[in-house]
């Protein structure tokens, strides 16, 4: 069975730009369809976002071709409740609370503040080198 995940911004920017860090090997298997990848429009929203920063240094066209694989692949998920589990960055929020809604089985990220929780729901929290270990 494939492990549905949700994959915060940083770990999905890392994997497009990174390709020989864990991020890319989970954004590859992402898009081989080895891993569900869950979204919501926000997490979508965000990940857009960033690609369009001045930093990236990328046009409008590169930063779309970069993001439409990963829309591509995602499940996207319309209605979201709140998570009881709340972050200190509540930027994060978003996460936790996609992954309460949807059941994920892994959220995946390197941010301490969603390490340190461990889980939220039936979702556990774990760096992209420790999925890696188990697929």
């Amino acid at each position: 069975m494939k492990p549905r995940v949700v994959v915060d911004t940083n770990v999905l920017v890392s994997g497009l730009f990174f390709p020989n860090g864990n991020e890319a090997r989970v954004l590859r298997l992402v898009l081989d369809d080895r891993m569900i990848l869950l979204a919501s429009l926000e997490t979508l929203a965000e990940l857009r976002e960033t690609l369009a920063r001045p930093k990236f240094q990328l046009s409008t066209e590169e930063s779309l071709a970069l993001f439409q694989p990963v829309l591509a692949k995602a499940k996207i998920q319309m209605e979201i409740r709140q998570s009881e589990v709340k972050s200190r960055d509540k930027d994060d929020q978003l996460f936790l609370d996609l992954a309460f809604t949807v059941g994920a089985d892994y959220l995946i990220t390197g941010d301490p503040d969603l390490l340190n929780l461990g889980r939220v729901g039936r979702t556990r929290i774990i760096k992209a080198r420790d999925i890696l270990k188990s697929m």
